[in-house]
């Protein structure tokens, strides 16, 4: 493994900024990319391509909101091919999508290398405020569904939901600010493009909150809160040989989720819990040969090296 696949945070960033371009096919040249109806049959797990004008994929959070809006028109296109799709590439990466491919994550690593290029010391979360912000996207998940089925059921008793407010995640996606500006600066959309007050202020409250805080958004995310469930059984995990573990807490202390369990397993291989975005900063910062490691189907594809290998003992590593 050569040291550019070893600095696993370039070849990600790479990714990131690659998957972005293809989300945005139509501004480098490939218009018809992004119009043929098959792509926008590709439900992906990250809940942001509503907002990008002809983008090639479509999001499940948003496929299942406006299928319950605007009323099935057959039951297997609309609600149990998506959800099959969703689950057969939640099981395939879990998620690996949260750090590699979701465009919010992109802008949250930016602003995290921006706090470290400034010299600004991070904000580092108490673990029991991590674990309870954890537990708050499942809440804001369980929001979104709730409201999402009154719009689409009105056997439910809450015809006035319908009326008297949009739907939800739409209104709070950070996406939509983030996304629908530039696209209206470079003549995609029209001038008119209305977003919400609501998307502005979720917006603004994910800069203040992503700026200081590592991942801070990863730790609410409703769509993070729907791939939890799947990620320990998903065929990409994170992999530890306890056998070669010297508790240093480097793994600990560089983890954007404020993971500990990876450093606190003591018998365990499978370390990969709910939580892990697989960004595998505690792979790229661990002192020890093949102490940590990222195996998919069962093989091994990436491991730790030892501080020879120039991954570890870094000011950015373990102090920011």
């Amino acid at each position: 493994m050569g040291k550019f696949w070893q600095r696993i945070s370039t070849p990600r960033l790479i990714a990131q900024f690659g998957w972005l371009v293809f989300a945005n096919a139509l501004l480098f040249g490939v218009p018809s990319f992004g119009t043929i109806a098959w792509t926008r049959n590709i439900y992906f797990p990250d809940a942001t391509t509503k907002f990008l004008q002809n983008a090639p994929t479509y999001s499940i959070v948003y496929k299942l909101q406006d299928t319950l809006e605007g009323g099935f028109i057959t039951y297997y296109m609309d609600l149990v091919i998506p959800l099959l799709i969703f689950v057969v590439l939640i099981l395939l990466l879990g998620r690996f999508w949260c750090a590699w491919l979701c465009p919010l994550g992109l802008p949250q690593d930016l602003l995290t290398r921006l706090r470290r290029w400034l010299g600004w010391k991070r904000v580092e979360l108490p673990p029991k405020w991590s674990v309870a912000l954890h537990q708050m996207k499942y809440l804001g998940l369980f929001l979104v569904i709730f409201y999402t089925l009154s719009l689409g059921f009105p056997g439910l008793g809450l015809p006035g939901f319908r009326t008297s407010l949009a739907i939800p995640y739409e209104q709070l996606d950070p996406n939509r600010a983030m996304y629908v500006y530039p696209q209206i600066a470079l003549g995609l959309l029209p001038p008119n493009t209305i977003v919400p007050i609501l998307s502005l202020l979720t917006f603004g409250f994910f800069l203040m909150t992503c700026f200081p805080i590592r991942r801070f958004w990863c730790h609410i995310c409703p769509a993070g809160a729907m791939m939890a469930p799947f990620n320990k059984y998903a065929s990409i995990h994170l992999k530890k040989d306890n056998s070669k573990c010297t508790h240093c807490g480097i793994c600990a202390r560089v983890c954007p989720m404020e993971i500990r369990k990876v450093w606190t397993e003591r018998e365990k291989e499978n370390v990969t819990v709910s939580e892990c975005v697989h960004c595998y900063r505690c792979v790229e910062e661990c002192p020890e040969d093949g102490c940590l490691g990222v195996s998919v189907m069962g093989k091994v594809v990436l491991e730790s090296k030892s501080p020879n290998s120039e991954l570890t003992n870094t000011k950015e590593g373990v102090a920011t």
